[in-house]
């Protein structure tokens, strides 16, 4: 199973990537801030590093490049995601290593499918049927795992919310 580490600030952001990514296969890790980056990057091994931008402490393009000098983390693609949605930023992301760019609020399809190509590139093409276990939805069966574990995951995102945020939906 792929392996993500996801370091932002932001914990409802967390939990609904990490609940996203989990829905389509992936092991997730987490961090909270661009100081745990290589910590965390060494004791976990993830296949792939999705980052932030904006963070307290050490911010996600001081991190990328720590990481990127880092030997013992050079080699993880590490995947920017941030709300600035500004080429000159993203730009500069490339410049310094990141193997893509993804904007908040993200697509779910691109961003599955990005990080099984990098992924599948990074393992030199022996990942092939990994694209099939994550990505293919033409299988019915697939299909009912799939849609259940996305109505698992808004319930337990709007469980998650309305505690840390003191509220209460009514959605009937």
């Amino acid at each position: 199973m792929p392996k993500i580490l996801i370091i932002d600030d932001e914990p409802d952001l967390r939990l609904a990537l990490s609940a996203t990514l989990e829905d389509h296969g992936f092991d997730v890790e987490e961090g909270s801030n661009g100081s745990q980056a290589i910590e965390l990057a060494v004791k976990h091994s993830p296949d792939v590093i999705i980052l932030d931008v904006n963070m307290p402490i050490v911010d996600g393009m001081t991190a990328l490049k720590a990481l990127k000098a880092d030997s013992r983390t050079a080699g993880i693609p590490v995947c920017i995601l941030t709300a600035i949605k500004d080429p000159t930023s993203e730009a500069y992301a490339r410049e310094i290593g990141a193997a893509d760019f993804f904007g908040k609020p993200w697509s779910e399809e691109r961003l599955i499918r990005r990080l099984t190509e990098i992924i599948e590139r990074r393992s030199n093409g022996s990942g092939g049927s990994m694209t099939m276990d994550i990505c293919s939805s033409s299988n019915g069966l697939a299909s009912a795992s799939i849609e259940a574990n996305r109505i698992d995951r808004e319930s337990r995102l709007m469980v998650t919310i309305q505690s840390r945020h003191n509220t209460v939906f009514d959605l009937s």
